[in-house]
């Protein structure tokens, strides 16, 4: 009951932390559920399909309009066909074709921060971040432009998504409710819930007809050749089905691509911005913004990827502010030994990233932002950082699009997302912590934690569903 309410209220992942601190690595949660803390196991639960089952209780949840999807498929040989005909787009040279559309959606995002601001005096890099981030991912995905609608139709989809978000809770919790027809006539939350959801799929299927209707004409595929994203999905065969998917089918995964690829970077740019503009953090801002400079070329994004500290910033806002913290449990295949226990087949098991990406014995000081713990300042076989850590652990212990074969095929594209706009938006604004968010101080010593604490729907979001700061543009 505990787990259940705290999950209800978005904060499973910190009450499964607090358990661990109490109790150590394993944590049972019921008759035949354990959640497992030390990162050293995350590999052997996520990395191998062989010893390891999706849990149906929770993936059969995750259908979206009720057809199977590359993230809730069970069956592995159907998952290996759909993932192999889903991942030309996502590879890193078709990321390379993708770089001007999210610069130009960066150059957006900077824009409207300094608009804003100067209306306002402040902006809302919350809100600002998901435009960001929902413009790429329907224009990369389904040639969806929202430009010249005044931000209205993607900022109505962006609130439906995060409303849809209580309905996966509530089709757990009261399964009736759907069935019977009452969902969208309630008022309140529940209902609301709903009708976004129904919102979502009405748009979505606006966005695959869009795509469709290009298709017939011959025009899949963007300015330097690349696909759209789900340009595969529409026009291959899937070897395990042995066809073409289904209109519906097509618009699961559509649901699925826009879902996975907006909300996650979003929080995690976010964050980031949020975390660099702490008065405390100021100095890491300049120093950020000092090394971007060093490149010459802004467009120089083959460089500026391989920049120490901006990677170190980026893996830090990952570590501490992972998008993705609920449990994704698996079924063992096989008997497991953690901590001297012995965890037999048929076990439920799942980790959390906000759990093990908290480790004190790896990260020193785990609450707090600290980009310099990535930084390498010992030479030799295993680097480590200043505290004497091995970054080769560091970086297992760092997970936040899981790994195997079912890890998030779109991280290449959020890591582009991320580069280029951390690039765009630092060599050209300085972000300060608005007045009205210094409320309330972390463990971390963080400022903010009040609005900017995380609650779980799925995504991440904070807690006040705002991020205000006040810009200065350079």
């Amino acid at each position: 009951m505990d787990i259940t309410l705290n999950a209800v209220q978005g904060r499973r992942a910190q009450r499964l932390l607090e358990l661990h601190k109490q109790y150590g690595p394993i944590v049972r949660l019921g008759p035949n559920e354990v959640s497992v803390g030390d990162w050293r196991y995350y590999r052997h639960i996520y990395g191998n399909a062989k010893t390891t089952t999706k849990d149906e209780a929770f993936y059969s949840s995750a259908t979206l309009i009720g057809k199977p999807n590359l993230f809730e498929m069970r069956n592995k040989d159907l998952h290996a066909a759909r993932r192999k005909l889903t991942a030309s787009p996502y590879s890193m040279a078709s990321m390379k074709t993708l770089e001007p559309l999210v610069a130009e959606r960066a150059d957006a995002l900077v824009s409207r921060l300094i608009s804003s601001s100067s209306v306002s005096g402040t902006a809302d890099v919350f809100e600002l971040c998901a435009l960001f981030s929902m413009e790429v991912i329907c224009k990369a995905g389904f040639a969806k432009d929202f430009t010249g609608t005044a931000d209205d139709d993607a900022r109505a989809v962006i609130k439906a998504m995060e409303l849809s978000a209580f309905q996966l809770l509530f089709n757990t919790a009261m399964p009736w409710l759907k069935k019977t027809g009452l969902a969208t006539k309630l008022p309140g939350l529940i209902g609301d819930s709903y009708r976004g959801h129904e919102y979502w799929i009405v748009k979505s299927r606006e966005m695959v007809d869009h795509l469709m209707s290009q298709q017939s004409s011959a025009t899949t595929k963007m300015a330097g050749n690349c696909e759209f994203l789900l340009t595969p999905i529409l026009t291959g065969t899937d070897s395990h089905l042995g066809r073409k998917l289904t209109h519906e089918e097509i618009v699961e995964e559509a649901m699925g691509i826009m879902f996975a690829g907006s909300g996650t970077t979003s929080a995690t740019l976010m964050y980031l911005l949020y975390s660099l503009s702490i008065p405390e953090n100021k100095p890491m801002q300049t120093r950020l913004r000092e090394e971007l400079r060093t490149v010459a070329d802004p467009e120089d994004l083959v460089t500026i990827k391989t920049l120490p500290y901006v990677n170190a910033v980026i893996k830090e806002t990952f570590r501490l502010y992972p998008t993705i913290i609920s449990t994704l449990p698996r079924i063992l295949d096989e008997s497991l030994v953690v901590d001297n226990h012995i965890l037999p087949a048929g076990t439920v098991v799942g980790m959390q990233n906000f759990v093990h990406h908290r480790d004190p014995t790896l990260f020193l000081k785990p609450d707090a932002f600290i980009p310099e713990r990535w930084l390498q300042t010992s030479q030799g076989t295993r680097p480590c950082n200043q505290e004497g850590i091995l970054l080769e652990e560091m970086n297992q212990a760092l997970t936040p699009f899981s790994i195997g074969r079912r890890n998030c095929i779109g991280q290449n594209l959020a890591w582009s997302e991320l580069y280029i706009a951390v690039n765009k938006v630092f060599r050209r604004v300085e972000l300060d912590l608005a007045q009205e968010m210094m409320q309330g101080v972390g463990k971390g010593g963080v400022r903010g934690e009040e609005d900017m604490e995380m609650v779980d729907r799925f995504a991440v979001v904070p807690k006040g569903r705002k991020c205000i700061v006040q810009v200065k543009e350079l």
